[in-house]
């Protein structure tokens, strides 16, 4: 897990990033080894324990020849058991507890290893090596019982420290508990649970108990299983008395450096210089000296911080306390949060279907869409001889309800919506505050309550929170219901798209009694849909929305009645230049972050006159009332060659006026077709410009 935030959990796993929203979260983070602070604590040949253990145990690799091991805990009386087994000498093994037995210290003595008890490490010493320590006890004058030991490994433990930074990110507290030496888990929110080392779990089947009773409590508070919970499953475990002991701050102040922090260079004289700059706050120090700021964010260095500022101000821990911990708690590459593999790669209800026609698959935003099934211009001559059939379930679907929406509707577009009759569709274009274009779409009204919207397959997710923002300030009686993943669509169109339909609905489909723009509920192939009476293409369109549990089961019905009439499946290539012949824009191609609707053609949608008050009407009344500088206009090339979009348009005598945004050659209309921005004075019929790709 990277993170903990409101009701989601990212975790990264491989070359993937999971977005887990979860009721009830169990924590079982574990705990971290610390190390201790000692002068010479960085020289290549001091390890924690856990380090040297796994290269040994795990990896068959000895870390050393001749090793001091020191300890305050078991953990480094089983590494130095493990080295020994991996045939490394054990010059001194000095364990900071001064009495007491446990199961790692008897078996180190059966080996003949005394452990010197009540004692550390003092100093490493060497040249860019590990080739002697000094231990003693703690806080000792030089020479008063300290011994001296050559070797080229120094292992140690400093305890550990319980993983807490994603449970407190999700809202746990902790505390500092001075038999542990140790930051615990001391409240946590009624949706988590902690288990393992997290909770206070020291031996194995402690951990594995302690997960049952956190799992056990997490899925009874979701009403699975029967019987009692015994709440957060950790508090049992939390009272068991420790088998450590705690080390001080900093084991002796002999001359040498003494690294608290070895991610981020900082030393023990740092956090006291931070101190006496009056940097005197475990946050103001951590900002000061950079401390657990660095790629283990605060893992290893946090407790020996809050130790070091603890000594320097004369404060108790818990007084300190600890930083805050944020996000991401692991290492993460950028990529995984932003670029193109962040987003899934999105596939509609139908996508197998197109595979197995041979759909030659593009990106199209999020989306796998179909390209085109072989043969583009061939697909473009059925949809106008014939029929066609495209998927068109990327359109983003909203239900604007409630008694309020129609208004809702004025205020965000251009046009009016609040005197659409049921059962009729407007087209519309969504502006900024600025008056700019943002998107467009289709808008079919329901009932007198309710309203069925229809976005740009790229701007779905941007308008629903584009309309729920406004929502959230005007306060309407408005429910707004994000449907896109919900529904599938597909546009048939055609000469004989009626035929077809007639064979598979019993709703009337003829041009009297189905109209341009009408919006109906039938049963098609027995798949209850809307039926939106409109076209992208510029032949006779039925836009079929209907649920995405039926996806295929619809595709199908339509593909095998419209076989003998010549229909035929077509993709996006054979779309975009259907829509080019009727100059239908897109957003995003034909238009820039400049363009308003005046300028893109369409001032017609601009309703300055409606007594309502919307988005962007203050910029446009500024347009309408000033000379446009630039206009998109449909353009018709003498010679047979396609320009490529961006090329720039060129008036005779002139530099660079303009540019094209859409391109396609078009044996209907026999010759290459386009859209382009031109200067205002060249967007009339009969303008001739030159256009270069050079």
């Amino acid at each position: 897990a990277l993170g903990a935030f409101d009701g989601l959990v990212p975790i990264w796993e491989g070359a993937t990033l999971h977005q887990v929203r979860a009721a009830r979260v169990v924590y079982a983070t574990g705990s971290v080894e610390q190390p201790l602070l000692f002068p010479g604590n960085d020289l290549p040949g001091v390890m924690l324990s856990g380090g040297a253990r796994r290269l040994a145990a795990l990896y068959a690799v000895s870390p050393g020849t001749r090793a001091v091991v020191a300890a305050v805990c078991d953990r480094g009386l089983e590494a130095a058991a493990a080295l020994m087994d991996a045939g490394v000498e054990l010059a001194a093994v000095a364990d900071l507890r001064s009495n007491g037995g446990t199961p790692a210290l008897n078996e180190l003595l059966k080996r003949g290893v005394r452990p010197l008890r009540g004692m550390t490490v003092l100093e490493a010493r060497g040249s860019g090596q590990v080739q002697g320590v000094v231990v003693g006890r703690p806080g000792a004058e030089d020479g008063e019982g300290e011994h001296a030991f050559g070797c080229d490994l120094l292992v140690v433990s400093g305890g550990s420290a319980p993983a807490t930074s994603l449970p407190t990110q999700a809202g746990a507290r902790t505390a500092y508990d001075r038999r542990r030496g140790q930051f615990v888990l001391e409240e946590l929110p009624d949706d988590l649970y902690a288990a393992g080392e997290l909770a206070g779990a020291g031996a194995l089947e402690d951990a594995q108990r302690s997960g049952e009773a956190a799992g056990r409590a997490a899925a009874l508070a979701l009403g699975f299983g029967g019987g009692d919970s015994d709440g957060h499953g950790h508090a049992e475990l939390a009272s068991q008395p420790p088998d450590v002991a705690v080390p001080p701050p900093i084991t002796s102040r002999r001359p040498g450096k003494c690294f608290a922090c070895l991610c981020e260079d900082v030393t023990a004289k740092d956090i006291h210089l931070s101190v006496e700059e009056g940097y005197d706050s475990i946050e103001l120090s951590k900002r000061y000296t950079t401390t657990t700021m660095g790629p283990c964010q605060g893992r290893m260095c946090q407790l020996p911080a809050v130790r070091l500022m603890a000594q320097e101000t004369g404060q108790s821990l818990e007084q300190i306390g600890t930083t805050t911990a944020r996000p991401p708690w692991h290492a993460v590459p950028l990529g995984a949060l932003a670029g193109r593999p962040f987003e899934p790669a999105k596939r509609s209800a139908i996508h197998g279907r197109h595979r197995e026609l041979g759909a030659n698959v593009m990106w199209a935003g999020d989306w796998r869409r179909a390209y085109d099934y072989g043969d583009a211009r061939a697909e473009a001559l059925a949809v106008h001889e014939a029929a066609g059939l495209i998927d068109v379930s990327t359109l983003g679907k909203l239900i604007v309800r409630g008694p309020d929406a129609g208004e809702f509707l004025d205020r965000l577009y251009p046009n009016r919506f609040s005197n659409l009759k049921p059962g009729r569709i407007r087209y519309g274009v969504i502006a900024s505050d600025a008056g700019r274009i943002i998107d467009d779409g289709t808008i079919c009204r329901l009932d007198d309550d309710a309203f069925y919207v229809t976005t740009t397959s790229s701007g779905a997710g941007a308008v629903y929170e584009w309309f729920s923002w406004w929502l959230a300030d005007w306060k309407l009686r408005v429910l707004i219901t994000d449907v896109t993943q919900g529904l599938s669509a597909i546009n048939l169109a055609g000469p004989r798209a009626r035929e077809i339909m007639g064979e598979l609905t019993e709703l009337d489909c003829s041009a009297e009694a189905f109209t341009y723009l009408d919006g109906k509920p039938a049963d098609v192939a027995g798949v209850p849909c809307l039926i939106l009476r409109i076209g992208f293409v510029g032949e006779v369109g039925y836009e079929i929305h209907y649920p995405s549990a039926h996806g295929e089961h619809l595709w199908d019905a339509l593909m095998e009645a419209g076989g003998k009439h010549g229909l035929r499946p077509f993709g996006l290539e054979p779309q975009r230049l259907l829509r080019l012949q009727k100059m239908h824009i897109l957003i995003g191609q034909d238009t820039d972050s400049e363009s308003t609707p005046f300028g893109a053609a369409m001032p017609w949608i601009v309703k300055l006159d409606k007594d309502q008050d919307f988005i962007g009407k203050w910029a446009l009344e500024r347009v309408v009332d000033e000379d446009l500088e630039t206009a998109l206009v449909g353009f018709k090339l003498s010679n047979g060659h396609v320009p490529t979009e961006g090329s720039v348009v060129l008036p005779e005598g002139d530099g660079p006026v303009g540019q094209v945004t859409s391109a396609r050659f078009s044996p209907q209309l026999g010759g290459v077709i386009g859209m382009a921005w031109v200067p205002a004075a060249l967007a009339k019929d009969g303008s001739r410009v030159t256009i270069s790709d050079e």
